[in-house]
């Protein structure tokens, strides 16, 4: 077979794999404790994983032994101002945000919380102001939204939220590479190479 049809194939299978639509996930739940979980859905729910789980304590800090250095790397680090002094960066930055999010479609979106205030005209006047875009999103769309009052005389906040978003990787691909060959991004490119070489020295 001929080396050029193979390649076609080959190009061809991998557009078919990126052309597969991606489902991203994220859902929140708020009980006794609170959860937060991130997961994904790929070649029609066949490859699925997810992440997170209940909100732990963060990391406790390893004993410093007496008398201990702390290793410190030459040379000043460069922080997120230095990022936003390259000409152009911010503006390439947020174009590629915006034309990420203009090819993601938000697939389904359900939420299911019960809320209280310590004074319950309060919680009327705050669940109710919601109740209103809640009951016209889920009479418009498949999406679910239920708001319920707790009236306990108590501040209340518990329930669950979802929202999956579709996207198809292809069609990342036009705004990835526009930004990588964009001249922010070779100016940036540049200048991590730089600090680098000059920590390094």
């Amino acid at each position: 077979m001929p080396a050029g049809v193979i390649a076609a194939i080959v190009f061809g299978f991998i557009v078919f794999l990126f052309s597969i639509p991606l489902d991203l996930s994220i859902r929140l739940e708020i009980r006794e404790r609170r959860a937060l979980r991130f997961g994904f859905a790929w070649f029609f729910g066949l490859v699925k994983k997810e992440f997170g789980g209940d909100k732990k304590q963060g990391r406790r800090e390893k004993p410093r032994v007496a008398g201990e250095q702390v290793r410190k790397r030459p040379g000043r680090r460069w922080t997120f101002v230095d990022l936003l002094l390259i000409r152009g960066l911010a503006s390439a930055v947020l174009r590629l945000v915006r034309d990420v999010f203009r090819r993601v479609r938000l697939k389904h979106l359900s939420i299911d919380f019960v809320a209280g205030l310590d004074d319950p005209a309060d919680t009327a006047l705050v669940v109710g102001s919601l109740w209103v875009p809640a009951f016209l999103l889920n009479q418009s769309s498949s999406h679910v939204v239920r708001l319920q009052p707790s009236f306990e005389g108590g501040p209340v906040l518990q329930g669950d939220a979802r929202v999956v978003l579709r996207v198809r990787p292809i069609h990342l691909v036009p705004p990835i590479v526009r930004f990588v060959c964009s001249r922010p991004a070779i100016r940036l490119l540049r200048f991590i190479v730089s600090s680098r070489w000059k920590r390094k020295r």
